[in-house]
């Protein structure tokens, strides 16, 4: 089988878009010179990649498992590229690193403010998003590297290296009604207004399951956020708010008059932060270096 790169990528444009002449457009090329592509692609591999039966294009079965196959080796041409680059230039090369609101400000922007001035013409490119898109960014082969906290099992595709645990909790302002209670059951929350990340992030979805487990609707929320900012802080403890919320965050936040309520839980909120990379990835040497940066910034946060 000798394959195409470029019948690779064509292939991988029409799956995005779904039609052909949408997919011809996006690689510049015309939709007659796409399909023989296409063609090419099928006769190589000796399987029916695509339905065109209908009025957009979908994937047969056999489409589907080839689509995996097809986006690693996008992934690791694209891989052996920069690398090559990066060789040829010697300290100067491009890092493609991802963090969510709980691991931008915390993990990532300490690390590169003792990389940069070491690396002078590295150039980073840093995309903030919530775990599940940023992970697919990495499977794809558009992210290097990813800094983020880990709920349950990571696709095949993912290798993570443990950081450190980072268990979720419940707070509120030292004045609120509750904060006084020595013990809270979830039914005691009930009345309460929130703070919550959003419903599609991991972290909302683990804390709706256990509402759901204990028998329970999950609270509304009167505010959705992606990461607790100082300012969010501030209002979670003026308005009194209950906040689902990092207990790193909230270790963070005394002088904004926060405290951990006394809720029993059948078991912790869990999650851990993790280094995450694709599982197949060659390592630049900038990759290795910005882990051994992590590394050392999380064994001593403060410098010291």
């Amino acid at each position: 089988m000798n394959l195409s790169l470029r019948d690779i990528e064509y292939f991988l444009e029409v799956v995005e878009h779904g039609h052909l002449g949408r997919a011809a457009a996006a690689c510049s090329v015309t939709q007659p010179a796409l399909s023989k592509s296409l063609q090419r692609l099928e006769a190589e591999s000796g399987l029916a990649l695509l339905d065109r039966s209908g009025r957009s294009i979908r994937l047969t079965s056999a489409g589907l498992v080839f689509l995996q196959h097809a986006k690693k080796l996008r992934a690791e041409y694209r891989d052996a590229v920069r690398h090559a680059v990066e060789l040829r230039a010697g300290q100067a090369g491009l890092l493609r690193v991802g963090a969510t609101g709980a691991t931008m400000d915390a993990v990532v922007m300490p690390v590169l403010a003792a990389l940069l001035p070491r690396r002078p013409a590295l150039r980073v490119e840093l995309y903030a998003g919530l775990s599940d898109e940023l992970g697919e960014r990495v499977v794809n082969g558009g992210l290097d590297i990813l800094v983020a906290p880990v709920y349950a099992d990571l696709p095949p595709a993912l290798r993570q290296e443990w950081l450190q645990d980072d268990a979720l909790c419940i707070a509120a302002g030292r004045r609120h009604r509750l904060a006084t209670k020595k013990r809270l059951i979830l039914r005691d929350l009930e009345d309460c207004r929130w703070v919550l990340p959003r419903p599609t992030s991991m972290a909302r979805r683990a804390f709706d399951t256990y509402y759901a487990e204990a028998g329970l609707e999950p609270p509304q929320a009167a505010l959705e956020v992606e990461h607790f900012s100082p300012g969010m802080l501030e209002l979670v403890a003026r308005a009194g708010l209950l906040a689902l919320m990092p207990r790193s965050a909230l270790a963070g936040a005394r002088s904004a008059g926060l405290a951990e309520l006394p809720v029993a839980l059948a078991g912790p909120l869990s999650r851990r932060i993790a280094f995450i990379t694709r599982r197949t990835a060659t390592w630049s040497p900038l990759m290795t270096e910005f882990h051994d940066a992590v590394l050392a910034f999380m064994a001593h946060p403060a410098g010291g």
